[in-house]
């Protein structure tokens, strides 16, 4: 009999590939969720970059529309001036009198104040050209005005009309018309330009806003699942780690910890508080001979066959453990006759005997217990077991009763 049972028996539990894998599984995760949450702020990052950059430009089209709203509206403005100080001028040359002097300074005022603020307004260096040009003509056709109403100041009223029918004042005027309306006309045409640039900057921004908001969403969901997968991944692995830590790597059968929960399980259960529950500690005689002289391979592979055997002739709802290098535990409730326990024990050695022709001497020991009084714990039956085992095994084999296990009820 081995009894350095949990270093011989568990030596290679596959815990530790299991506990890898987990290992790998949340490493992974925690890459791809570090990746995509990089992706995440990459976009937002390049998201923010691009809006300043629209918004700066939105900005600059917005006043570039102003300016040239003003430069259109001063442009406006100057003409009117000349056109009153026109009228002015008409006035006085047909009345003589003072009073139609007054559009003509107002006027002249007005205009030279809008060039003076047209000079600020300008765009492009055409604009300036275009600019000293309009300062010419209405140079030209103030100088015109000024001389026909000095003229006329000095009652000379034929040659202020000789003036005028030169022509010269009219040709000037009608340059200026001309050059302010080409100034307007530009104006007009940047602002319009400026407006669509605005627009389309602000539906680019919408879609790109958009776009990342689907973006975002559609790697937020693809995190989601990823991290669901990975969490089930992560539970599928922490459910082959708890049933490694609960299963005999060598054989396969419950080890002493899943006996231990089954044991408190059955407790628990109505029908097994109610009725009999028979323990069976069996001991592997010569095993420790067979380990010694043909080494450990030849002691695994026993212990595998003997697994096997007993598996077989187990009953449907018996629960069949190996607790230690040679040591199994078999959990039979509800036996309630002797001779059925008698059958048991004798299917089991049985069971085992035939392996004496592969391995050498091969026998099983079987120490017995049953809980007679619901107040037994049944690990306290299991350790009776164990006594009664010591029983068999230094009576030469068989199986042993627990001094408390003799009387089974017999029906």
């Amino acid at each position: 009999m081995v009894r350095n049972a949990e270093a011989e028996c568990f030596r290679r539990q596959p815990r530790g590939r299991t506990v890898i894998e987990v290992r790998k599984a949340i490493t992974a995760e925690r890459r791809r969720s570090l990746a995509i949450y990089a992706c995440i702020v990459a976009a937002l990052f390049a998201s923010a970059v691009v809006s300043a950059w629209q918004a700066s430009a939105v900005v600059a089209d917005a006043r570039l529309q102003n300016r040239a709203s003003l430069l259109v509206n001063t442009s406006n403005a100057l003409l009117s001036g000349m056109k009153d100080a026109e009228s002015g001028q008409r006035g006085y040359l047909l009345t003589a009198d003072e009073q139609y002097l007054a559009p003509y300074v107002r006027g002249k005022a007005e205009a030279l104040d809008a060039l003076a603020r047209l000079t600020n307004l300008l765009h492009t260096p055409e604009q300036a050209a275009g600019l000293r040009d309009v300062r010419r003509d209405m140079n030209e056709k103030l100088d015109e005005l000024a001389q026909t109403v000095q003229l006329e100041r000095l009652g000379q009223h034929e040659r202020a009309l000789s003036v005028v029918k030169t022509n010269a004042g009219k040709a000037a005027m009608d340059r200026l018309r001309e050059r302010i309306g080409a100034i307007v006309a530009d104006c007009d045409a940047r602002r319009a330009a400026a407006l669509r640039d605005e627009t389309v900057r602000l539906e680019l921004t919408g879609s790109a806003f958009a776009g990342l908001l689907l973006g975002v969403l559609a790697l937020l969901a693809f995190a989601t699942v990823m991290q669901r997968k990975a969490f089930e991944g992560v539970v599928r692995g922490a459910e082959r780690m708890t049933r490694a830590a609960l299963r005999d790597a060598l054989t396969g059968l419950p080890n002493r910890r899943d006996l231990e929960l089954h044991l408190r399980a059955l407790e628990g259960g109505e029908a097994t508080a109610r009725g009999p529950v028979t323990a069976l500690f069996m001991d592997l005689d010569g095993f420790k001979l067979i380990n010694d002289t043909l080494g450990h391979a030849t002691g695994d592979a026993l212990l595998r066959r003997v697994s096997e055997r007993l598996r077989q002739v187990r009953r449907s709802g018996d629960l069949l453990a190996r607790v230690g290098g040679d040591e199994f535990v078999l959990i039979a409730p509800g036996l309630t006759k002797r001779a059925d326990v008698d059958q048991l024990c004798n299917r089991l050695i049985a069971a085992v005997d035939p392996l004496a022709r592969e391995f050498g001497f091969v026998g099983l020991s079987i120490g017995i217990a049953t809980r007679e009084a619901a107040s037994e714990t049944l690990a306290g039956l299991v350790e009776r077991a164990d006594r009664a085992m010591y029983d068999a095994k230094r009576s030469g084999g068989g199986y042993r009763f627990s001094p408390k296990g003799h009387e089974i009820v017999m029906t």
